[in-house]
């Protein structure tokens, strides 16, 4: 204190505080002192921003350049869109935000214009020009596929250069083919349901199955008028439609619903189709003409019912001299409770033994002549129209009248009122 007692009063408070700074750091040298600054670090002021709040960028900043931002590489169904769109920026190679002269610089965006390609929404073509906002940015409208699968490239070209965007249109999940499920059974008795429903599945270009398309079952029917009938076979779906649809599943399995003969018996048919538009991801599909898939259709039949009736022909009455043929044939059309022909009926024609014959003649051979017999009982398969036709009919050597069945169970037995007719009887 001797020392510091022979100075002045000023200099001993700038000592005490060098001493003090010393001992317990430069935040107490401060409040005695000024300013302290680090160990190694030297006075002076920081740097000041500029006008723009960033370090070192200028205030006014326009793009020189166009760098992509965002939409490739990616791939998209066939006429469907692009889940990204196709992004550039117009920039300053100095790194800072653009901040003038950017806003309304046209972009034009182009795609091929053949082959794999789409369109843009805005436009409805394969070009589209936009304009860049203040920032430089630029989106282009909705890009969808078109029909065509294949990759290529879309430019977005300025006159700050030009990008481009790598893009795939892929025909996956898209319908190509439809296969047909075979039927086990394709036909049922008139009014009655078919035993199974009509199944198709959807595949793509791959072969891969397709979900989610939408698969329409239309029944057909018959000429009318087949075998003098007027009414057409045909059948119709639950609910009394004739067309019906279903969508694939996972397996791409479209599944009809169950359907009913009509009363009219015949063959007809039912197809199955699918739009262009189908395909999971497609909503707009076959505007543009997507692809054709070919229908499949399915070969059915109405069946007739049991035989109820039977009907003679033209030869219910007549007669013939004794041990002479009758003119006409015995013959008889079987029909349903619907009145449809029932072919392949059988029916048994019966005459009494004193009455006549049927003659039966076999077909020869080069080793063997034909063969004639006689029987009196004859079975006899009715055509596809129902008609079944006897063999030739003599009458015996006996004069009367006498009775020849017709009948196929369970229907009622139809009836021949036959003469033999004496000699000198006949007009």
């Amino acid at each position: 204190m001797t020392g510091m007692a022979r100075l002045g009063g000023g200099v001993r408070r700038v000592a005490l505080g060098l001493i003090m700074a010393a001992s317990f750091g430069t935040a107490v040298g401060m409040l005695v002192g000024g300013p302290a600054f680090a160990s190694g670090e030297t006075g002076g002021s920081p740097t000041e921003p500029t006008g723009t709040g960033t370090s070192n960028c200028p205030s006014s900043n326009p793009p020189n350049q166009m760098t992509l931002v965002a939409g490739t590489p990616q791939t998209a169904i066939l006429q469907s869109a692009f889940a990204s769109g196709l992004q550039v920026a117009l920039t300053n190679s100095d790194g800072c935000p653009v901040t003038s002269a950017a806003a309304g610089i046209p972009v034009t965006f182009s795609a091929p214009s053949s082959g794999a390609s789409g369109v843009f929404s805005t436009s409805g073509s394969n070009t589209v020009i936009v304009g860049a906002d203040a920032s430089g940015s630029v989106a282009a409208p909705t890009f969808t596929a078109n029909t065509a699968a294949g990759g290529y490239t879309v430019t977005a070209s300025s006159q700050y250069g030009s990008v481009s965007f790598s893009l795939t249109n892929t025909a996956a999940g898209v319908p190509a083919r439809m296969v047909a499920i075979p039927l086990k059974r394709r036909s049922a008795r008139v009014a009655g349901r078919f035993p199974e429903p009509l199944q198709v599945r959807v595949l793509d270009a791959g072969g891969n199955p397709v979900a989610g398309t939408t698969v329409t079952f239309t029944i057909g029917s018959a000429t009318a008028g087949t075998c003098g009938t007027s009414t057409a076979a045909s059948a119709s779906f639950t609910g009394g439609g004739a067309q019906a649809t279903a969508t694939t599943d996972a397996s791409g399995l479209a599944t009809s619903a169950a359907f009913t003969a009509n009363t009219a018996a015949g063959s007809f048919t039912a197809t199955a189709s699918v739009s262009s538009a189908g395909g999971s991801g497609s909503e707009s599909a076959g505007k543009g003409g997507g692809p054709t898939v070919t229908p499949v259709s399915f070969s059915l039949s109405n069946l007739a019912g049991k035989p109820t009736k039977i009907a003679p022909g033209v030869g219910s009455t007549q007669s013939t001299p004794a041990g002479s043929a009758f003119p006409i044939r015995l013959a008889v059309t079987v029909t349903d409770a619907d009145k449809n022909p029932v072919p392949g009926a059988l029916v048994m024609f019966s005459a009494p033994a004193a009455g006549g014959h049927f003659t039966l003649r076999s077909h020869g051979s080069r080793r063997h002549r034909a063969r004639v017999s006689y029987a009196h009982t004859v079975a006899v398969k009715a055509s596809d129209c129902g008609i079944a036709v006897a063999p030739p009919f003599s009458a015996s050597r006996q004069p009367g009248g006498y009775i020849v069945k017709a009948s196929a169970k369970p229907a009622r037995s139809a009836a021949f009122a036959l003469v033999n007719e004496a000699p000198g009887q006949s007009q």
